[in-house]
């Protein structure tokens, strides 16, 4: 049976859906002309937005790096550049409850679940004004199935059928994703999954462009034009001035509903006069916003504010692998140790109200992810704030405080190398903390590392495997963009372990794979409740993450712009297709 759409069963999983942050979305603005916020009468009817895009949407952000290659990008900054860019066969619905036709006009999926053919919209072109066709499908499947390929989205074909032979080198044939004409695709997979709807909708890339000088086994040419990409999205990239602003026109080829917004600005902005920015008009949103105080601004300010909880959080990222924190003990006592109650309590407690705006948890799953339940997070170790507990832990370890104070183990200090962002507003609360629990009261040496962001990306992404031995610890915040338990996979799997990949914490664990692996097979998520609840409880119990808060994200945004809707699944990016500007 054709399917436009497609249920719950299939629609809650987004592959490689972990981007990484540097946290709240700002950093260094350009010189631009500001505007006046815009006011609106209260019952006066707002007006209807033209048939012409028109206006100018400034967002302010924090970093960029310039990698707009879909195959290759990390930053979930150089990310909001991609989804501008380019389009998938089918995407998320506002409640991400169910897939909607992009690229693709519907879909046939075998009763297996094995196999699914798309087929595709004629009208669509790349902003060059070549066509895309099912060949630029199997040629982007091709590429991140390549045995040269060095990015991180190899979760996303492995599950193809042929995948292992052609990713191997020992055969050019991939029947995992085959083209039938210019406007038919069918992916095989090896195994019906509840996750393979999800692994057809990566981004599409013109074969005519990425293609010129790629052959089975030489994908470099690919990484060459990262910082100039050529999509079939509603936007193209104008310029990109590094650490200034990033310009996306409207795309005038594009051929896909919505998207009145003629032009995007996204500026860099500092943490600390971001709010300033957003009040004198130099910008008109800043998306995600976590701290109180520029919430209560905005809102006196007048301004349009979306509030939602966040599929996501800020946390802190051990070395499982090398150094002290390859121990659980070491681990625990430092979760222990670590007052992330009274971060919370302090760091999000809104001055209008009193409430607190974010909590803590004991596991790494999104706050909406249909895995958890009140009777599962009571099960769990709960690492509340106990000095004594952690110092108890270290003490069983064999981790003895010397004569100095600091904690030693077999003539080895315990020792750790912190990879911090500089000027970074959370982490100018959190490194005190450290200082004073686990460097003065529980024995450990800490050395503070100031790093750019794009810096710590590469000591534990990129180039990760040359690194493992430089860091202990480092924080960053994560979205979530499925409340399906399979979208950290990629970070826990030792699969996923190694230069490029997601697992960042480097953590090893042969049960916690196998679980994994057996849940995404079960397409009913009832059934797969049992299988991610043994995984939650063991990551909770070897904690190689600390969440160190789950906050609700506000959107504050000018109010001249328009039918701006956004949700926990649903950031402002997607939101831009059915927002205008008022003029």
């Amino acid at each position: 049976m054709t399917k436009k759409r497609i249920g719950l069963l299939l629609a809650l999983t987004l592959v490689m859906s972990v981007v990484f942050t540097a946290c709240s979305p700002k950093e260094e603005t350009p010189e631009t002309p500001g505007e006046t916020p815009g006011t609106e009468t209260p019952g006066e009817t707002p007006e209807e937005p033209s048939n012409e895009p028109s206006g100018t949407l400034k967002v302010g952000i924090t970093e960029a790096s310039g990698n707009f290659n879909p195959a290759y990008y990390s930053s979930s900054y150089d990310g909001y550049v991609v989804d501008l860019v380019f389009q998938g066969l089918a995407t998320l619905n506002f409640e991400g409850d169910e897939y909607i036709p992009v690229v693709a006009k519907d879909w046939d999926i075998s009763p297996d679940g094995k196999v699914i053919t798309f087929n595709l919209r004629e009208d669509v072109v790349f902003s060059d004004g070549e066509p895309l066709t099912a060949s630029d499908v199997v040629w982007t499947y091709k590429l991140i199935s390549d045995p040269s390929y060095t990015g991180r989205y190899g979760s996303v074909v492995k599950d193809l059928e042929g995948y292992e032979a052609y990713a191997a080198g020992e055969s050019e044939e991939f029947p995992g994703v085959v083209a039938d004409g210019d406007y038919k695709v069918t992916f095989t997979f090896a195994e019906g999954k509840r996750t393979n709807f999800a692994n057809t909708t990566f981004a599409i890339m013109p074969e005519h462009y990425y293609g010129e000088g790629v052959t089975y086994k030489n994908t470099t040419p690919v990484e060459e034009k990262s910082a100039t990409p050529v999509g079939s999205g509603p936007y193209v990239l104008d310029n990109f001035t590094e650490a200034q602003f990033i310009y996306l026109t409207r795309n005038d080829k594009y051929t896909g509903e919505g998207y009145m917004i003629k032009e995007i600005l996204l500026q860099f902005v500092d943490q600390s006069t971001d709010i300033v920015q957003l009040m004198n008009g130099e910008v008109d949103l800043l998306a995600g916003v976590i701290e109180p105080a520029k919430i209560k601004e905005a809102r006196d300010g007048g301004y349009s504010i979306n509030e939602y909880p966040r599929s996501g959080y800020g946390y802190v990222n051990f070395n499982t692998e090398a150094g002290p924190t390859a121990e659980v003990a070491v681990r625990q006592a430092l979760a222990y140790a670590f007052d992330t109650e009274s971060f919370v309590n302090s760091y999000y407690k809104d001055p209008d109200s009193g409430m607190v705006l974010a909590t803590t948890q004991n596991h790494p799953f999104s706050q909406i992810s249909w895995v958890m339940s009140d009777e599962l997070v009571s099960s769990l170790i709960d690492y509340s704030y106990d000095i004594e507990k952690a110092k108890s832990i270290l003490d069983e370890a064999g981790w003895v405080a010397g004569a100095d104070g600091i904690r030693a183990k077999d003539g080895k200090l315990l020792e750790l190398n912190i990879a911090a962002m500089p000027e970074h507003d959370i982490l100018a609360t959190l490194i005190p903390m450290w200082e004073k629990a686990w460097g003065q009261e529980l024995g450990v040496k800490l050395n503070i590392s100031y790093l750019e962001f794009n810096t710590i990306l590469d000591y534990v992404i990129y180039n990760s495997d040359a690194n493992v031995d430089k860091w202990s610890l480092f924080f960053l915040a994560t979205s979530i963009t499925s409340a399906d338990p399979d979208s950290i996979y990629s970070e826990f799997h030792s699969n996923d372990v190694g230069s490029g990949k997601d697992n960042t914490s480097r953590y090893k664990n042969a049960e916690v794979d196998r679980l994994l692996d057996e849940a995404r097979k079960i397409m009913d998520p009832e059934e797969a409740k049992p299988l991610y609840a043994e995984v939650v409880k063991i990551l909770n119990e070897e904690m190689p993450k600390i969440v160190v808060y789950a906050n609700t994200y506000f959107d504050l945004y000018n109010s001249k712009v328009k039918n701006f809707n956004t949700s926990s699944l649903y950031g402002w990016v997607k939101a831009v297709r059915d927002a205008y500007i008022e003029e």
